[in-house]
Formats: structure tokens, C-alpha cells, sequence
């Protein structure tokens, strides 16, 4: 408002000692003395989440976002979140927010369960997994029992149900979302079809197209007619997001290393979304308008 120059801007930056929150297009800055009372807030609300609700992985971002005080714009939410992450106490998984301290667990029925039905979901068959009743069959367990285990699992972020009754592992999952993101780097114009993106998979058409219409919905992948454009913000929303591209052939997707079974990302179940976006990526532009103070 006042046409600061960027110099002018980062030298009361530096004279009131404010903390900065970069976003795509903004900075914002906030008191040293609002900013601690903010931090300890969030961390308070994620305790008391984890005492009353043991078993979930953590709060949604956007119902953190509107519990808190100040109640700060998305874009400037996810920049926040990222510096207190760096802190160690607070850990984004996904699309939650959770004590770093904090880990979700079945019992030890569903964990017994669990490790027999796991083993189904990967290996080579990985992004073709069996739909519930068929694993009900193979374990000779109720559909119920089946869907109950594999419900939870997907709300601590084990799994994802890409279609009715099919469970994806996450990492799976994170896994394809690297594949999408290299068969759109070979597109023309970045864009890619259900084919292009079957064929990487060595998967059935069917399922490849309700993998991508996951994709869709929580915004991992855009659609423009018959053909889809990955959303470079959203590639972390399932986990730790690894994608390298070399060669002629243009290398291969890098999934993410398997972590222990009762570690994996959050996750809401689905058909849903999740409640918000990903962090943006922060940029050190100096040229960045200041647009706030509190």
C-alpha cells in the first residue's frame, strides 16, 4: 500500500523481527510474540486431538486452519505449517497434521489381521491389488471384516480406495502418482491420455481410468477432455513425492522406500477429497509483495 521498494521491505522486516511466511505470491509477516502464541495454539489443539481420538493419524489441515487464531489464508497456512515443521514437534502426512510424536495403532487383532492382508495389496500386483471380496476369499475372512480392516487402515493412510471396495497400498499409490508425473513430462504440452498412462502400469484399462479419476478428485491430476495434466503442488498429497527423469528413454519413476507398515502417510478415506491443499512450495523472491502484518 505504501509502494515499498523490496530493500525497504526487508529492512523492517529485520528491524521489528518479524518471522516471514513466504507463499507463491505474497509475503506475509507476522510478530514474534503472535507468532509463538500461534505455534503453541496449533500444538495444543494436536494434543488434544491425539488424546481423544488415539486411533486417527491427525487433524485435516483445513479443520486445523479454522480452529486456529490468526485464522490465516490457505496459501499462508501452508507456509506456516512448513516452518513449524522444521521445528520437529509437528509433522504433515498428506492432507493431516500431527504431533511428530504422536503414531496411530490398531489393535492387536487388526494388526495381526493386517499383516495378512497387506502382503496381497503389493509385489507385482501392486497396481492391480484384489478388490475386498476377493481377498475375503483368499484369507476365508467375511467382506465385512475385510472392509472394516482395510477402512481403518485407510484412515491412518495404509491405504486408499481408489474404486468401491479396491484398496491401493499409499505408498503404491505415491508410486503412481511418480509414473503420472513422468508419462506427463514425455506428453506433448505436458498432457497425457488414459492410455499413455495404462500402458506404464501394464494395467487394465478400467482400472487405470478409476486410478486417474482419483487423481482427479483430490487434484493430483487435471483434466482437459480425454487427456490430464499433473499438478505439480499437489505430487506430495500421498506421501514423500521422489520423481527423476534421464536418458533418452527418460529414466524411470522412483517410488518411495518402503517405510514399517504402522508408519505410512494420512489419509481421509475416499470417494471424498481431502480438505486441503499441499503446502506450496516456498520461493525466495525478493521482489515478493508485502501484504500483511499482524
Amino acid at each position: 500500500d505504501r509502494a515499498l521498494s523490496a530493500s525497504q521491505t526487508d529492512r523492517i522486516i529485520v528491524a521489528l523481527n518479524l518471522v516471514v511466511l513466504r507463499s507463491d505470491m505474497s509475503v506475509t509477516v507476522v510478530s514474534r510474540e503472535r507468532w509463538q502464541a500461534f505455534t503453541s495454539s496449533l500444538k495444543t489443539l494436536l494434543e488434544t486431538f491425539h488424546a481423544e481420538k488415539p486411533d486417527l493419524q491427525g487433524i485435516g489441515r483445513e479443520q486445523l486452519r479454522l480452529m486456529l487464531q490468526l485464522r490465516l489464508p490457505k496459501p499462508v497456512f501452508g507456509a506456516a505449517l512448513q516452518r513449524i515443521t522444521g521445528d520437529g514437534d509437528v509433522t504433515v502426512d498428506g492432507a493431516f497434521v500431527r504431533l511428530s510424536s504422536h503414531q496411530a495403532r490398531l489393535s492387536s487383532d487388526d494388526e495381526t489381521a493386517w499383516q495378512t492382508v497387506e502382503p496381497l495389496l503389493a509385489g507385482a500386483e501392486r497396481f492391480r491389488p484384489p478388490r475386498v471380496r476377493d481377498i475375503a476369499a483368499t484369507i476365508k475372512c467375511s467382506e465385512g471384516d475385510v472392509r472394516r480392516l482395510l477402512k481403518l487402515a485407510s484412515r491412518l493412510g495404509w491405504t486408499d480406495e481408489i474404486a468401491n471396495d479396491h484398496f491401493f497400498l499409499r505408498q503404491t499409490v505415491c508410486e503412481m502418482v511418480a509414473i503420472a508425473a513422468e508419462v506427463a513430462d514425455h506428453g506433448k504440452a505436458g498432457l497425457f491420455s488414459a492410455a499413455d498412462f495404462r500402458d506404464r502400469l501394464s494395467n487394465g484399462r478400467k482400472v487405470s481410468i478409476q486410478i486417474l479419476d482419483f487423481f482427479d478428485r483430490h487434484g493430483v491430476t487435471l483434466r482437459q477432455g480425454d487427456l490430464r495434466r499433473v499438478n505439480k503442488h499437489r505430487l506430495d498429497l500421498f506421501g514423500t513425492f521422489v520423481h527423476s527423469s534421464s536418458g533418452a528413454n527418460g529414466g524411470e519413476s522412483s517410488p518411495v522406500g518402503r517405510s514399517d507398515f504402522k508408519s505410512e502417510w494420512g489419509s481421509e478415506p475416499v470417494p471424498g477429497g481431502f480438505d486441503s491443499h499441499s503446502p506450496p512450495p516456498i520461493h525466495s523472491n525478493t521482489a515478493d509483495r508485502l501484504i500483511g502484518k499482524f
